[in-house]
């Protein structure tokens, strides 16, 4: 019962079939997602791509204002003065006594690593700076 015959050929157990059967369709949902992921990585890509062009192209600009405008300070006898900093920086954290880097957890030992801060120092944050809270210098 479990078995079928091929035409003038030997006989195929069922649960070889099924696996058979059941082989082909996984293939064929791996060559459709494998498809399906090669379509996305290509519109990923253009719109990379796009998005590349558009910073060089904002940059380029930003590049010819400021040749532009210290020009123009020249040409009045003045001289150009680059804009400040958009970011302020702060570090506030708990110190205990007797504590050391050593005796942080591992996430913020490594954020004072790459930030090249060896010692615990008591304050350092980032923070966003806005017109408001620039000091009058």
């Amino acid at each position: 019962m479990g078995e079928e015959e091929v035409k003038g050929g030997p006989v195929i157990p069922e649960s070889v079939l099924k696996k058979r059967k059941r082989s082909e369709e996984w293939a064929l949902a791996k060559k459709q997602e494998l498809e399906a992921t090669k379509k996305k990585n290509g519109e990923n890509r253009k719109l990379i791509f796009c998005r590349a062009k558009q910073y060089a192209k904002e940059y380029e600009e930003q590049q010819k204002e400021l040749i532009r405008l210290k020009r123009e300070a020249k040409l009045k006898g003045g001289f150009y003065v680059d804009p400040e900093a958009k970011l302020f920086t702060f570090i506030h954290m708990l110190i205990f006594l007797n504590s050391s880097i050593n005796a942080m957890h591992p996430k913020t030992r490594k954020i004072l690593q790459l930030l090249r801060l060896r010692q615990v120092t008591p304050k350092i944050l980032f923070l966003k700076m806005h017109v408001e809270d620039r000091p009058g210098l």
